[in-house]
């Protein structure tokens, strides 16, 4: 039997092959209607997607590879959905892959992408990637790299961000406004973008405001926040205020806060950055710093594909506002 091809779907539905082609990538030129009706007749046929001969004519996979540090995490896997669509509606296919905060893992994840052939890579670094290796080699094989969310702090090329500076500055400023002057920043590893940007914020309204500034150094996952509350307890040093690198970290805070006996907010007011699923339901809810994932994402699959089809477009940061959401937790 021979094989069905989009040709084949065109004349039996009396549409042009372009339509088609259109339709099964759910492009939004095409009617609903239409999509439905080509894939359905797609089914019905037998059609399966030659993608091999469409990268060998086109020199391209239409592929997106994705490196994310963890899944279990609402902001990553929100990104994978939504990066998923996106990439779907400009006619790409994603393959997320995850590092689970490990720099061998993530460069182990960059050589499968590239094996596999992928036209770009959408990169959210691992917590402990020092060396930049990763990025380094897919850029030597040719393949075009953006970062999204974490970059190198020094890296000033293709990256969608926030302004974590800003946003932890409003923050700081907030919890100084209702009286608190003892405040901790617990930050992240310094190699990281959005622990430099974070912390700098902190420091920025502490010393406005002629308070000293707190810092704990941390990673940027729950235990660490646990443990930080238990050795400033331990030490006779209890904040009247901590704001944590990231969500995870203060939901650490939370759990040794219960353990300790020590109230929040009565005792210890408590934010973080991210505002994950669960920081709403936190007893008491947690104040946290809420990033604009959509149109970030948006705006880092358009970039990639962008530099994939325009060998000229070179790409630089992107850096995008986030807002407070103020909870019971402050």
């Amino acid at each position: 039997m021979s094989k069905v091809s989009q040709k084949d779907i065109a004349a039996s539905l009396n549409i042009s092959r372009v339509t088609v082609t259109k339709a099964l990538q759910e492009h939004p030129e095409i009617a609903k209607d239409t999509i439905r009706k080509v894939k359905e007749k797609a089914l019905e046929m037998g059609y399966i997607p030659d993608f091999i001969g469409r990268s060998l004519s086109s020199k391209r996979t239409y592929t997106l590879g994705l490196v994310v540090p963890k899944i279990a995490h609402s902001f990553f896997s929100y990104s994978i959905e939504q990066m998923y669509e996106a990439s779907r509606m400009k006619g790409y296919n994603l393959i997320p892959t995850v590092s689970f905060e490990d720099s061998a893992r993530e460069l182990d994840n960059i050589r499968t992408l590239l094996s596999m052939r992928v036209d770009g890579v959408l990169l959210d670094m691992a917590q402990n990637s020092l060396d930049n290796s990763a990025y380094e080699l897919a850029v030597k094989v040719g393949c075009k790299v953006i970062f999204f969310d974490r970059c190198p702090a020094a890296f000033t090329g293709g990256a969608v961000l926030t302004d974590d500076r800003a946003a932890t500055y409003k923050l700081t400023q907030l919890l100084l406004g209702k009286g608190y002057r003892k405040i901790y920043h617990l930050a992240g590893p310094p190699y990281l973008n959005i622990s430099q940007d974070r912390k700098r914020g902190f420091e920025d309204a502490m010393q406005e405001a002629e308070a000293p500034s707190h810092v704990f150094g941390v990673d940027l996952k729950r235990e660490s926040g646990k443990r930080a509350l238990k050795i400033l307890a331990e030490k006779g040093e209890l904040p009247e205020a901590i704001i944590a690198v990231n969500d995870p970290v203060a939901h650490g805070i939370y759990e040794a806060a219960k353990e300790l006996g020590i109230s929040i907010p009565g005792d210890i007011a408590v934010a973080g950055v991210g505002d994950v699923d669960t920081s709403a339901m936190l007893n008491p809810p947690m104040t946290s710093i809420k990033p604009p994932l959509e149109q970030m994402v948006k705006t880092a699959v358009d970039t990639l594909i962008r530099m994939i089809e325009d060998p000229l477009y070179k790409s630089n940061r992107q850096v995008y506002e986030s807002k407070i959401i103020e909870r019971k937790s402050t």
